[in-house]
């Protein structure tokens, strides 16, 4: 006897853009609906507290983070993405990350958007599919909410 097992496809998705322009909204927005939320600087800071004390962090957080991020993306572009995917436990089907680098947004394992705001964006890249944050928080919500259906295929 065959037993067929109907797997449900993984979507992975990523949010890029500059600080403060509204990507962990978005993932937190998505996560309210089953989207398992993982953050790369998160698994960054965890890697680094391992390295420095809490005092050499407090007193050079971004200089510090930044520099280990960098070292792993110099090991392979895609180092703190993979680490951070290892890391999601196998029923999480809907995953979103909320804090790529244009380096990793170069993955074919997911599907990137960029979180674009006037006055706080540098510039809106021309291969990525946008989603601008340009006015309030209830139709930047709206955007979000409509990429949902869109990739789950169903009303919020």
């Amino acid at each position: 006897m065959t037993s067929k097992i109907k797997q449900k496809r993984k979507i992975i998705i990523g949010f890029i853009g500059d600080h403060d322009v509204g990507k962990t909204h978005a993932a937190n927005v998505l996560a309210k609906k089953n989207f398992h939320r993982i953050s790369i600087n998160e698994k960054v800071e965890e890697f680094a507290k391992h390295l420095f004390t809490k005092e050499e962090i407090d007193a050079n957080r971004n200089y510090i983070l930044n520099n280990v991020r960098r070292k792993g993306v110099n090991v392979h572009k895609e180092y703190w993405l993979n680490l951070a995917l290892i890391s999601v436990p196998d029923d999480k089907n809907y995953i979103i990350i909320d804090d790529l680098s244009t380096d990793e947004a170069e993955c074919n394992k997911i599907k990137v958007y960029q979180i674009y705001r006037p006055n706080i964006s540098r510039i809106k890249l021309p291969d990525i599919e946008t989603i601008d944050n340009d006015s309030n928080i209830g139709e930047f919500n709206a955007k979000i909410v409509k990429l949902y259906e869109k990739l789950i295929g169903h009303k919020w």
